[in-house]
């Protein structure tokens, strides 16, 4: 999800709509994988405020997880917010903070790394494929959503 920002830094206050909608790499969750199914898409815009680019808008997509309670693979919608502060490299301050990012000399903003975060930012500490998943008997590892086990319910 890269863009040129060179016309955009010619003049302070101008603006660029963005509306870009591009395939994303599946994002390692370290438990799981989140597949991205189809493109992501963002629109929203970039201003030059002077010495940075600010980007804000909005991205949305669709990906497949695997459930926590049930292991079972499941569609999720995904949508996140955007605003972020880039810094070309040969006029970013000597120390950026932590929500300022740099990009290089050529002009070019890549929000595709901003866009992950902000997505594994969203997700729920536990992904599951809908609240009243009942997950897997500890004991046999039968889907207890497809019906009840033989090994009774006081265990």
């Amino acid at each position: 999800m890269r863009f040129s920002v060179q016309s955009l830094r010619a003049e302070k206050g101008a603006t660029m709509p963005l509306n870009i909608r591009e395939e994303m790499a599946p994002i390692d969750l370290g438990r799981s994988l989140l597949k991205l199914v189809g493109p992501v898409e963002f629109v929203g815009q970039a201003t030059n405020t002077g010495r940075r680019i600010v980007v804000r808008g909005f991205a949305k997509g669709r990906a497949t997880a695997v459930c926590d309670r049930c292991l079972e693979e499941f569609a999720m919608d995904l949508a996140t917010a955007i605003d972020e502060s880039y810094y070309r490299a040969d006029e970013a301050p000597a120390e950026p903070g932590d929500d300022e990012r740099i990009y290089g000399e050529d002009d070019i903003i890549d929000i595709s790394c901003d866009i992950e975060q902000a997505f594994v930012l969203t997700l729920p500490i536990r992904i599951v494929c809908r609240d009243e998943c009942r997950g897997l008997c500890p004991r046999c590892g039968r889907d207890l959503n497809t019906g009840e086990c033989p090994c009774g319910a006081d265990d």
